[in-house]
């Protein structure tokens, strides 16, 4: 058993190294006049953005550092300190790219996470290696892409396109068409106003559309669930390995089977074309 002084001399000794973490910040604001391009990129801490007045982006960013067993606080914090001091921050007219690091030394051992607010008329490009990304009421294009963690876009007026590598995807009221891939994590995607095309390597798929239009859903494990657009019609090509299929009143045009139908839902119209490999179909 330990002695109680030295306990007590290690719970001090911890607290102290937490009192004087190098965290770190910056601020700015920066004016734009029209559509935004907005170029934001991490390797690890997570970006957010959500819709602000017109007329300018503000950027928050917050450094942290990272405790590996082999770093070095007084490197870490040299390294944070001339970020805030240096900021990676570019601007030209309209364009504006955030988190473009020169020299990658300077990320060795820092997170950095942007909080963003930008004007609504935002096209947007974000890159995260490290860390989720969420995206509110901007009008788009939306491009985002994590390695490693969750994705959120909601109420974009024009296309969005999801990738994660790991991490689910949840994509909700868009008036223009979605792309969604995971490798592992699942997809919602609601309130879709144009086509969509989700793939899931690992995680089920979970759709609903507002107009009728092409609809392709690929997962190799986990289930599809999907609701079409009210009163609309579907060519339909739907097909599960391992799984059982529901879907409403269809008329049968190609083969069917247990596990594969091709037909005619409401009529006819886009193509639903649904392929599970391990996994139940659900169409409503």
């Amino acid at each position: 058993m330990k002695p109680v002084a030295f306990v007590f001399a290690s719970l001090a000794v911890a607290a102290a190294l937490a009192s004087a973490s190098p965290d770190g910040s910056f601020d700015r604001s920066l004016s734009v006049s029209g559509p935004v391009d907005l170029d934001v990129r991490t390797d690890s801490g997570g970006i957010s953005i959500v819709q602000g007045g017109s007329g300018v982006v503000h950027v928050h960013a917050i450094l942290k550092a990272q405790h590996g067993r082999f770093a070095n606080p007084g490197d870490v914090e040299a390294r944070i300190r001339e970020l805030e001091r240096n900021p990676p921050i570019e601007q030209s007219g309209g364009q504006v790219r955030l988190g473009f690091v020169q020299d990658r030394e300077l990320l060795k051992g820092v997170s950095m996470r942007f909080e963003i607010e930008a004007p609504a008329d935002t096209r947007l490009r974000a890159r995260a290696d490290s860390g989720g990304i969420t995206v509110s009421g901007v009008r788009g294009p939306v491009d985002v892409h994590t390695d490693s963690g969750g994705i959120e876009v909601r109420d974009a007026a024009s296309d969005v396109h999801a990738t994660a590598d790991s991490g689910g995807i949840r994509i909700s009221h868009v008036e223009g068409s979605v792309i969604a891939h995971v490798d592992s994590g699942g997809i919602e995607a609601f309130d879709v106003a144009g086509s969509i095309e989700a793939k899931a390597d690992s995680g089920s798929i979970h759709l609903s559309q507002t107009k009728a239009a092409p609809i392709r859903a690929h997962a190799d494990s986990g289930g599809v669930t999907i609701h079409l657009a009210e009163g609309a019609g579907y060519d339909a090509n739907l097909a599960t390995s391992s799984g059982r299929l529901s879907l409403p009143e269809i008329t049968v045009t190609g083969s069917i089977s247990t596990h594969h139908l091709e037909g005619r839902i409401r009529g006819g119209g886009p193509l639903l074309d649904v392929h599970v490999d391990s996994g139940s179909i659900s169409i409503d």
